[in-house]
């Protein structure tokens, strides 16, 4: 399976941690990321004492409310590509906890 296609990465989710994120009634939310990275570990990560870099990208998702699966391993969760985790990302989303509003 291909993880990445144009809109969506699709990320093989465990079971156990598939039902705790899809619980509705939690405060604060859960979401899941997901980071890419790439394949050579030392290609992932820059640090000195001006800047913290990882390469690559993170993708968001909150699974609340999603539906039950008979699955019992894995589910593939489809993430939108649109969802990059970034720190606009992170703002809005801490605004609408903050407001009460669903992500």
């Amino acid at each position: 399976m291909e993880i990445l296609d144009e809109n969506y990465l699709k990320y093989p989710l465990k079971i156990k941690n598939y039902e705790e994120l899809r619980v509705t009634q939690q405060y604060p939310p859960l979401i899941l990321v997901v980071v890419l990275v790439p394949d050579n570990i030392n290609d992932w990560l820059y640090q000195s004492e001006e800047e913290l870099c990882l390469k690559r990208c993170g993708y968001w998702i909150s699974l609340a409310g999603e539906a039950s699966t008979e699955n019992q391993e894995t589910v593939t969760v489809s993430i939108p590509r649109v969802n990059r985790f970034t720190v606009n990302a992170l703002k809005s989303l801490m605004q609408c906890i903050a407001r009460g509003e669903a992500l």
